[in-house]
């Protein structure tokens, strides 16, 4: 991807993303440039709804970009228009971040309550137990279910950020939460969303330490399925146990190609979702 002269993202293809214009943003931002991205959740279930929301008056809300769950991009807004997506929010000595940044809303229902077996969002729509994990967020409050994010919304999100960064040069700093400008009210994209290994793929490591030394462990109660190749669509070569240790080996999106650490030594390698691993 990149992002041409008019602040249109281009995919891959050479075709602008399509757009679908916002009516509720103010000008320009300061100094015609984003200085800053910021990553939200749309708290809902659909990028159909999301775009509708954002695109109507009444809610004086708006983003530069909706990320469906298959990762499909709409675009809302030129990069160099300031839309309304951050509020009331400050960071390190600049207040009112809508003047400075991207906004990007992920479609994710955010946190969940009810449990194991009855996860609901807060409209009370039922979410598998397979799509939850259970954490308190950074900024504290109860420990809840949260809807993890889809792979290819995590990879095409790398792929969008990597893009605006290089445009417009925005350090890796830069790139944060809704929740990181905003700690007091909001919390988006919240637990769900590995941000160090989002920055890692769209920044990438320290030159001075490879992959090759960095050990994970496994953190999932149930285990964590190694697959054959990049996608759930593959079969599974075995189950990883909580705790198991692993080395990356190469990347897609949000799967890793790892080895597991048996005795010290690699052993068996597959495919698995990033999501569910911890560094040491």
């Amino acid at each position: 991807m990149r992002v041409n002269d008019s602040h249109r993202l281009i995919s891959d293809d050479g075709t602008a993303v399509p757009f679908v214009s916002t009516p509720n943003k103010s000008g320009k931002l300061v100094g015609g440039k984003p200085k800053f991205v910021i990553i939200h959740y749309t708290a809902g279930g659909s990028a159909r709804s999301a775009v509708n929301t954002l695109k109507n008056p009444a809610r004086k809300a708006s983003a530069h970009f909706v990320l469906g769950h298959d990762g499909e991009i709409t675009q809302m807004a030129k990069l160099d228009e300031k839309c309304w997506h951050a509020g009331r929010s400050q960071w390190k000595g600049t207040v009112g971040l809508n003047s400075h940044s991207v906004g990007i809303e992920i479609v994710n229902w955010g946190w969940l309550t009810g449990g194991a077996g009855n996860w609901k969002s807060h409209v009370g729509v039922r979410v598998d137990d397979s799509r939850v994990i259970e954490a308190t967020h950074k900024n504290g409050g109860r420990h809840l279910g949260w809807e993890i994010y889809d792979p290819a919304q995590f990879g095409t999100c790398v792929d969008m950020v990597g893009a605006i960064a290089e445009k417009y040069n925005i350090p890796r700093s830069n790139v944060l939460g809704h929740d990181d400008i905003s700690p007091r009210r909001k919390q988006d994209p919240g637990p769900a969303w590995p941000t160090e290994k989002f920055l890692d793929l769209v920044y990438g490591r320290d030159e001075d330490g490879g992959d090759d030394d960095v050990l994970y462990h496994v953190e999932s109660g149930s285990g964590l399925n190694m697959r054959k190749g990049p996608g759930t669509n593959f079969d599974v070569v075995k189950l990883l146990a909580n705790g198991a240790s692993v080395t990356q080996v190469e990347t897609q999106g949000a799967w890793w190609l790892v080895s597991e650490v048996v005795g010290g030594s690699p052993d068996s390698t597959g495919w698995v979702h990033s999501h569910w691993l911890r560094s040491a």
